[in-house]
């Protein structure tokens, strides 16, 4: 790995420079197959950072890291998506939104890390191991029940174990790095469809021909809430839409739909949860509005972008449907269930089990 710090560093008069697609992959290579240490590891990352990523070295990562992942049944009508590696301090919308979206047969590909230390969140592992999901599954089970409950998640660590190693070095640079965007971009069973979360518009502009290569029929690149996939409601967003074929701009205005709602506020894993139980459990109080109206936003948007129904107002309509008839907690105490009912099959003497209250 020394040669390839040295080479990024290596432009006249102190410049640096990019490093081809060839070498990017050898660095690639060199880190996933733990041949370099991890003091190297930070250092490259690190000067790679500083410097900038070139959209070949992503690319060259990217395709890397692909390769090691594990292996996994091809869903390609689901939808793929990937929280913040930081974790989240405010209300977790994606993960109703997912549950609403699971319950008319669209499936939901979640994955994601364990948040890391220096960076104070709540990953969304943390969030369904509190409610009760079992996460130690065989490919195959995870994949069977993806088939029957339209919903899955996946941890880094067990998706791309060499992804999953570098946390220690991710945790002493304290700094996003390419890593964090090979860990958004994971598309373990090719997916046909993608939405991505970045934090800055510059990553949205990096990911662009990426995801014209990626052959996924339409990914939607989004600077939403925490550098997540959710948009505001209490302001207009601007997303990315990325097709094979070339990528377009749209302006998303929550206010024309009758959205007014103010900002969610920061919470601890205990209020996310608790809030978490109530709306999927149909409460519909003025105490929940925010968080409520988030969902139902953003589950009408992504039911209209990915055509499972015929405009905005439709989408919106029917989100709000499922809320009231609990169809998110049905999902989830199906996916509590099922989870269990699996481990006790691979592990006999497990007997744990849980309900969603």
């Amino acid at each position: 790995m020394k040669r390839w710090i040295q080479a990024i560093g290596s432009g006249q008069q102190g410049t640096t420079r990019d490093l081809t697609y060839e070498e990017a992959l050898e660095a690639a290579h060199e880190m996933a197959r733990g041949n370099s240490t991890d003091a190297q590891c930070a250092a490259f990352l690190m000067a790679l950072c500083m410097k900038g990523e070139a959209d070949e070295e992503m690319r060259a990562f990217i395709d890397v890291f692909h390769s090691y992942a594990q292996p996994y049944h091809p869903f390609a009508d689901s939808l793929n998506c990937a929280g913040p590696t930081e974790g989240r301090q405010f209300f977790p919308v994606t993960l109703p939104v997912s549950l609403l979206l699971a319950s008319v047969g669209f499936s939901q590909v979640l994955h994601g890390g364990d948040s890391l230390p220096s960076r104070q969140g709540t990953a969304m592992q943390e969030i369904l191991e509190s409610f009760g999901v079992a996460m130690d599954l065989s490919a195959k089970a995870w994949e069977t029940m993806l088939f029957h409950l339209h919903i899955g998640f996946l941890d880094t660590d067990q998706l791309c174990p060499p992804l999953g190693k570098l946390k220690q070095v991710r945790e002493q640079i304290g700094l996003r790095t390419v890593i964090d965007m090979i860990e958004k971009v994971m598309n373990p069973v090719q997916s046909m469809n993608m939405i991505i979360g970045v934090n800055q518009r510059k990553t949205m502009e990096s990911l662009i021909p990426i995801s014209m290569r990626s052959g996924v029929q339409s990914i939607y690149l989004v600077n939403g809430i925490e550098g997540s996939e959710d948009l505001p409601i209490y302001q207009n967003s601007t997303i990315r839409i990325v097709t094979p074929w070339g990528d377009e701009s749209r302006v998303v205005e929550p206010q024309k739909f009758g959205f007014l709602s103010g900002p969610l506020q920061p919470m601890d894993k205990a209020e996310q949860l608790s809030s978490l139980r109530r709306i999927i459990g149909g409460e519909n109080t003025e105490e929940l509005k925010r968080e409520r109206d988030h969902v139902i936003f953003n589950a009408g948007l992504r039911l209209t972008w990915f055509d499972k129904v015929g405009s905005y107002e439709e989408g919106f309509q029917l989100a709000e449907s499922l809320l009231q008839r609990r169809e998110a907690q049905k999902v989830m105490q199906k996916w509590v269930d099922q989870s269990h009912r699996f481990t006790l099959q691979d592990y006999p003497h497990n007997d744990s089990s849980s309900k969603i209250g």
